[in-house]
């Protein structure tokens, strides 16, 4: 009886683990190979400075961009809709060769239509383009979106 209850402790405990990193690695990633990036819920308040204005459908795929040039630390990535009833998925591509997500509206910790997250490197993030994967995951009709 005691075996049997001590591997139910050690599957529970497992599974426990497993679901901390799951849950770990959907709002906050710093994996090894990654170039020093780490990613994090953002914390932009207030009206955002729109980059791009777009639109997308069910299943389209928009690329966007945003050009590095000079040493900084940190990376603001925002993508707003505005209607949590749509869902919207953002893959990030460094200039650099890493690959960071995909992201959807709860992988900033809050369904509000809006993936907002901090890209940060203490070596400094990577100079050039980085580009950005915007995917209409489950959308009804057209969304449009900044970023």
């Amino acid at each position: 009886m005691s075996k049997r209850l001590g591997l139910f402790v050690m599957v529970v405990l497992l599974l426990c683990t497993a679901s901390a990193v799951v849950s770990a690695k959907e709002l906050s990633v710093s994996l090894p190979g990654n170039g020093g990036y780490t990613i994090t819920p953002g914390h932009s308040t207030g009206i955002i400075p729109l980059t791009v204005y777009n639109s997308i459908t069910q299943g389209q795929t928009n690329w966007e961009s945003k050009s590095v040039s000079s040493y900084i630390t940190t990376l603001n990535v925002n993508l707003n809709w505005g209607n949590p009833s749509n869902s919207l998925q953002l893959t990030i591509y460094s200039p650099d060769g890493y690959v960071f997500g995909p992201y959807y509206d709860s992988s900033d910790g809050v369904t509000d239509g809006r993936i907002d997250l901090t890209i940060q490197n203490s070596n400094g993030i990577a100079e050039g383009t980085w580009s950005y994967k915007v995917y209409g995951y489950s959308v009804s009709g057209t969304q449009t979106y900044s970023i």
